[in-house]
């Protein structure tokens, strides 16, 4: 994964050498040194990459070159992050002359370990190869849409059968193990049965849960009621939990998937189906798992074992994501993808993966390459990963390898959001910028394209937000590519779980007891800090310290009250996640001064009073959580919430925020709160939110505690064409709806608390 860094450090160092910043600090002619040397060590990268897997003197190298390029990386943002001082005390001033010698001793230090890695690559006798990047890509939507499975008709209609017919009588819980290896498809399979016509007919309720690693009692039978209920409950107790699923399931015929069984323990097992067994005759367990000892430990039925897809259906797989819809076929390519296929062993997720892999390619010598590769020759008990998996990697362009790779800091089957996601590896430095867009919609398209490679599955929308996860072998990989290039001295990223209470580094082997604040002082090269679910009541002022820091989550902390004024130092911060810190009255005064903000994330925060002075000029932020209303104009945000609107008495005041003008503006929240203002006025309400028009872009429409007598003339057609999810709550004194039917585009209307009784 170094020739991918070290590529996007190299275009960043072009940008730096080509900006004012390089003038400005001078340093042009070492910035340019440091390129002509990673250069050099670029050209035999690619075939460093695939001989790496069997030479571990090469894979150390490799291992020393991205240390190196982290290093450098280091520098860079370093510089970066000095240019408003700079700039303000000038080239002469005492602290700036200090900050060039020191970083100008660094950087002779840095091209001396260069010039030693330059000359160890010659050992290895490594030949030069051009490295394609992909310029061109292919436009994509945004519907999302599962393909279709191919070969699995014949194994669904007998499981069918045997739930139905067979065991419909059976006065003890039967479960029915789906065992196969790893990319077999036992998950889709489950699925299929799922939501069979039959079985829906048949079984009520049906449950499905994801169990993975974890065969925890409790917090599967808590999972299984909230699948049922769509509730949280009160209680939190094991017997108060047992006693709610049984009274939920007691004499019902009814259909439990446990996905993903890993568990071998069978007194475990044995205490999760004592409460199980209260169903009706014919309740039933359907699970998937890898292991035969799994299926011997729950199964009362013989365990269905799934066998290899037949190589036609693996071609179809293959070519339903090596080409597009209706796309000519070239008969050479078809006479090499038979061979690839093949390769496959009958493994559908490798059918697939093989086939996104050739997605974008139609030249014979790029599918030849694939079939020829040494990867395949790798002995399996060597690589537990599908060489197919290997393969799809290496051939992934350069800006979309360490994507991919950094998703293994997830544990396996998490839902992953995609937005979260694509502010984490901007962040990381992952994302180049292409055509005058926005980072943002660069990881959108990295994205995407990761999705066309079969890289994401299990594709899920919910107001707005795209979640996605992983296969187990899929993350197996990124798991094995990303450990591969981390090491205990280039800690990027730290990580805080809640419930063990450990600092944890992602992707490292080390694991710190408790929270210190002078731990942090150790990792200087910090990009992403994640404080989440942490009890602290403060930070430490050595925040400030974290020059290099992008990205900061400190999210559901219940006890911290404030934010010290050193956090403002961290100008390079580009998302600062605060949501749900319950207890937070108010944010630093010099917010303003975190210029390179994009993501400002306040939900949750009730007791916040007033937004920071001046956030207006904060030029880049895309999306600010909360807006207090305080007589100020609005600004181009992605995501807008205005809160505290009773503040605003007439039409002229709310006319300034302007929002009409806001293309870019997808999602609006508009709040007015009763405890302020109990006695208001209904007519000045209904002026204030006509006056708050949005944009004709916005897809997500929010409206809580709206007191006039009647909703706005825009919530129309023509300004609300493109709205999704309209969700209204607490308006008691409209007495009618919008034609909303007449939206092309609304797919979720949600009405709460006193809006029941409205008239669409």
């Amino acid at each position: 994964m170094a020739d991918a860094f070290l590529q996007i450090l190299l275009e960043n160092i072009t940008s730096f050498i080509q900006g004012e910043l390089g003038l400005l600090l001078g340093f042009e002619n070492e910035f340019q040194n440091i390129s002509s040397r990673f250069s050099t060590i670029q050209a035999v990268l690619e075939d460093a990459q695939e001989k790496q897997l069997k030479d571990k003197a090469i894979k150390n190298w490799l291992q020393k070159l991205n240390a190196a390029a982290y290093k450098v990386d280091d520098l860079l943002d370093e510089c970066k992050a000095a240019r408003l001082e700079q700039s303000r005390l000038g080239r002469h001033h005492p602290k700036a002359i200090v900050f060039r010698h020191k970083i100008g001793k660094r950087m002779k230090e840095m091209m001396e370990k260069l010039d030693a890695i330059a000359k160890e690559r010659t050992d290895f006798h490594l030949h030069e190869k051009i490295i394609e990047r992909q310029v061109a890509r292919p436009e994509t939507g945004s519907v999302l849409t599962e393909p279709q499975v191919y070969g699995r008709d014949k194994e669904e209609d007998e499981i069918v059968k045997i739930l139905i017919n067979n065991v419909s009588n059976a006065q003890e819980l039967s479960v029915l193990p789906i065992l196969g290896m790893g990319g077999l498809g036992k998950t889709t399979l489950a699925q299929m049965v799922f939501n069979d016509q039959r079985v829906t007919e048949h079984f009520y309720p049906k449950i499905w849960i994801c169990v993975s690693d974890d065969f925890d009692e409790k917090r599967l039978i808590e999972t299984i009621i909230g699948n049922i209920e769509r509730s949280s409950l009160d209680v939190k107790d094991l017997a108060s939990f047992q006693k709610k699923l049984q009274q939920l399931l007691n004499g019902k015929r009814y259909l439990l998937v446990l996905d993903d069984v890993w568990n071998e323990d069978q007194q475990k097992w044995d205490n999760l189906r004592a409460v199980l067994k209260v169903g009706a005759s014919g309740a039933s367990v359907l699970t998937t798992t890898r292991l035969e000892k799994v299926g011997s430990i729950m199964g009362t039925l013989q365990p269905y074992e799934l066998s290899n897809l037949s190589q036609d259906d693996c071609w179809l797989l293959f070519i339903q994501r090596a080409f597009r819809h209706q796309e000519e076929i070239s008969p050479n390519l078809v006479a090499i993808g038979k061979e690839i296929v093949k390769k496959s062993g009958g493994v559908p997720l490798a059918a697939k993966t093989l086939g996104g892999l050739l997605r974008f390619k139609r030249e014979k010598r790029e599918w030849e390459h694939v079939r020829d590769s040494e990867i395949w020759n790798l002995p399996q008990d060597e690589m537990s990963i599908l060489p197919a998996l290997r393969l799809s990697d290496h051939h992934l362009p350069l800006d979309l390898r360490q994507c991919f790779a950094y998703c293994a800091v997830f544990p396996k089957d998490t839902k992953m959001e995609k937005k979260k996601v694509i502010s984490l590896w901007m962040a990381h430095g992952f994302l180049l910028s292409r055509r005058n867009l926005e980072l943002e919609d660069v990881g959108n398209e990295v994205w995407n394209e990761l999705y066309l490679r079969s890289f994401f599955q299990e594709i899920e929308v919910r107001y707005g937000n795209t979640y996605f996860k992983m296969h187990d072998l899929i993350h197996d990989l990124a798991t094995s590519l990303f450990s591969a290039n981390t090491s205990s001295s280039n800690i990027r990223e730290i990580n805080v779980e809640s419930y063990t209470h450990m600092m944890m580094f992602i992707g490292f082997s080390e694991v710190v007891s408790s929270y210190s604040p002078s731990l942090l002082q150790k990792f200087v090269s910090l990009r992403v800090l994640n404080l989440s679910y942490s009890k602290f009541e403060e930070l430490p002022s050595s925040i400030g310290d974290l020059v290099h820091l992008k990205y900061m989550d400190l999210s559901n902390n219940i006890e911290i009250r404030s934010l010290p004024k050193q956090l403002c130092k961290l100008q390079n911060l580009q998302t600062l996640d605060l949501q749900y810190c319950t207890r937070l009255c108010c944010l630093p005064k010099q917010t303003s001064k975190l210029g390179s903000l994009r993501n400002l994330l306040l939900h949750g925060i009730h007791r916040l009073t007033r937004t920071p002075p001046r956030i207006g000029s904060l030029t880049c932020l895309k999306t600010l959580g909360q807006f207090i209303v305080k007589r100020k104009k609005g600004y181009q945000l992605g995501e807008i919430s205005i809160t505290r609107l009773e503040r605003v008495k007439n039409d002229k005041e709310a006319k300034e925020a302007n929002l009409s003008a806001k293309e870019n503006l997808h999602s609006l929240s508009m709040k007015w709160d009763d405890d302020e203002h109990p006695h208001r006025y209904e007519s000045e309400e209904v002026e204030v939110l006509e006056a708050l028009k949005p944009h004709s872009n916005l897809t997500c429409l929010t409206i809580s505690g709206f007191r006039g007598i009647r909703l706005p003339d825009w919530m129309n057609h023509s300004v609300l064409k493109n709205i999704v999810l309209i969700e209204i709550s607490g308006c008691k004194n409209c007495s009618c709806l919008p034609p909303f039917g007449d939206l092309p585009c609304l797919e979720s209307l949600e009405l709460y608390r006193g809006s029941a009784d409205l008239i669409i």
